[in-house]
């Protein structure tokens, strides 16, 4: 019976420790930050004044990073909030601009937001998020125009939904998984040096990277 019983103790305590490091970890892991790149496509501009009727854009380089902090985590579920940072430092250049219209412009958004996981520990894991914030435009005065300020602000909202991937490697001890989104950060409109048709628009992101755990 005693020996029993200190096999029981011994694999029991050798079930405990194999499970619990896990256990922890999965605890800790309350923290993601997604470090991504990818492109901004932003849908052509009609102009109510001007020389030209509309603008068309080329897609422009994006650079993001984006933090969340899981406040309630289920099986199936999980709920965090964050914030996303997303610029664009080789600008938004717009395809053969007249004179009186800006050639480019520079964007940044900081937007605080909502995520929804699904799933979050299975291998893939899609979700969603909402959230709204800050935009800040910075454009290029056009070639017919001396006095143009540049430098807009404005609000921001952004919707969306990706997937997330399980830990896949591990850097220093720190998981590490990948994530793919597309988002739309709809906003106030840049000072195109020209009146535009509806104040707000769309700037749509596409962006892909790695998935930091902690």
């Amino acid at each position: 019976m005693k020996r029993r019983l200190l096999w029981t103790t011994l694999l029991v305590n050798a079930f405990l420790g194999a499970v619990s490091p896990g256990m922890a970890q999965e605890r800790q892991e309350k923290n993601e930050v997604g470090l991504v790149i990818g492109a901004t496509v932003t849908p052509a501009r009609n102009f109510s004044s001007g020389t030209t009727n509309f603008a068309s854009f080329n897609p422009s380089l994006a650079l993001g990073a984006e933090y969340d902090h899981r406040l309630v985590g289920l099986k199936h579920i999980a709920l965090s909030g964050g914030v996303d940072f997303l610029a664009s430092p080789l600008d938004v250049k717009i395809s053969n601009p007249p004179p009186d219209v800006i050639g480019q412009y520079a964007y940044l958004f900081l937007v605080p937001h909502v995520r929804v996981k699904f799933n979050p520990g299975r291998s893939l894991s899609p979700w969603v998020l909402l959230g709204g914030g800050y935009a800040r435009f910075l454009e290029k005065r056009p070639a017919a125009s001396s006095s143009f300020v540049p430098g807009t602000n404005s609000g921001a909202l952004v919707y969306g939904g990706g997937i997330d991937t399980r830990t896949f490697y591990r850097v220093f001890g720190i998981p590490i998984g990948l994530r793919a989104e597309v988002r739309d950060f709809y906003s106030g409109s840049p000072n195109y040096g020209q009146t535009v048709q509806g104040d707000l628009q769309h700037n749509v992101v596409f962006t892909s990277g790695l998935l930091v755990k902690f």
